[in-house]
């Protein structure tokens, strides 16, 4: 009785493994290409930058430019951000006339004029400065 145990073992764990050993090569059989995984870098500290960082100011803000994606400096750190748009004009920068088509907004009791996504302030004396409200 004991040896015929063992043999029903023996066989059991026989039949169990083999399909698991039988074709261990192809272990997605729906033939679909995986891509590769990828890890994303959601900050980095100042100091620690790569050596491929490549550094821009866009729109008067400073940016590191890190295997495709855009991380803007906070602090000691640089952070993740969407890639920034591409504006006509800096901040800080005055302009004798507003670009056409630019609208008057109110926001908190000041008046502002919007285009294109930069905004300006007027300063009096028939100029405008860029600010960020």
């Amino acid at each position: 009785m004991n040896n015929a145990i063992k043999n029903i073992a023996f066989v059991s764990i026989l039949l169990l493994s083999f399909e698991s050993v039988a074709d261990p090569w192809k272990k997605h059989k729906h033939h679909k290409h995986h891509k590769k995984e990828v890890h994303v870098v959601h900050h980095y500290d100042r100091h620690r930058l790569p050596d491929s960082a490549i550094f821009l100011a866009i729109a008067g803000v400073s940016y590191a430019l890190i295997n495709g994606r855009y991380y803007e400096e906070r602090n000691d750190h640089y952070v993740v951000v969407e890639k920034p748009n591409k504006r006509r004009y800096r901040l800080g920068q005055v302009i004798k006339r507003l670009p056409e088509g630019a609208t008057a907004v109110n926001k908190k009791g000041q008046q502002y004029f919007v285009s294109r996504g930069d905004w300006f302030l007027p300063t009096g004396q028939g100029r405008f400065v860029v600010v960020r409200p």
